[in-house]
């Protein structure tokens, strides 16, 4: 039995300009004199966790930042932005949600993000798709982010599967770290912000050939019998 795993936002849906606008509105919101364009956020999004990525950056401008309360007006915004925006799954993603299941796959949203978030992707996908995640992830207090690989070793156990009948998909150079270092093939799912070099120690890259990638990598026949 084999299971498919979606390890990031970036991987089911394409949000990455919407957040970089959302950082963006939180710094203006809270007085904060800054401003993520395009390059400053690829770099940001070689590491995971938006409250580390503030962290991060005032320790390099050397300036203190309550990085929380910007986060989770972020949060709040994105959540806004994705409300309020036509927001489609990226090219592959339905198909590979739609054939899971005739594969007897289970399926998973394996991710370190504020809950609120999970469950917004999770209505994008049922309502594009009509599909349920066997099991999802979230930020929790005692739950440690990707790179760490703990919520990989969770899923794996929830869903009774071993690191080589399941594959990941991640679109950040973390969350492939997280997957590899569980033992898991990792496929990196370029994106507006990041591309084919930030993936380097994934098992491959795609762009848009998802479904195919996928199924190479479970050895899925695409003639499935009914």
């Amino acid at each position: 039995m084999t299971a498919v795993l979606f390890g990031s936002i970036g991987s089911i849906v394409e949000t990455s300009e919407m957040q970089r606008d959302a950082f963006n509105a939180a710094f203006q919101d809270h007085g904060v004199d800054w401003h993520w364009d395009r390059g400053i956020y690829q770099k940001m999004l070689r590491a995971s966790g938006g409250q580390d990525r503030i962290n991060s950056y005032a320790a390099a401008r050397g300036e203190t930042v309550d990085a929380a309360a910007i986060h989770a007006t972020k949060s709040r915004l994105f959540l806004r932005f994705l409300a309020g925006g036509h927001v489609m799954l990226r090219p592959g993603v339905a198909e590979t949600l739609s054939m899971a299941p005739l594969h007897g796959a289970k399926l998973a949203f394996v991710t370190t993000t504020e809950r609120a978030t999970v469950e917004a992707i999770k209505a994008i996908v049922t309502r594009q798709t009509g599909i349920e995640f066997d099991h999802m992830t979230w930020r929790t207090p005692h739950r440690a982010s990707k790179p760490a690989p703990d919520v990989y070793f969770e899923t794996l156990k929830v869903l009774k599967r071993t690191p080589s009948t399941v594959v990941a998909i991640e679109d950040n150079p973390d969350g492939v770290s997280a997957a590899k270092a569980a033992g898991i093939s990792t496929i990196g799912f370029t994106g507006a912000n990041i591309d084919a070099k930030d993936m380097q120690h994934a098992d491959m890259s795609v762009t848009n050939d998802l479904n195919d990638a996928v199924g190479a990598t479970l050895g899925w026949s695409f003639k499935v019998a009914v």
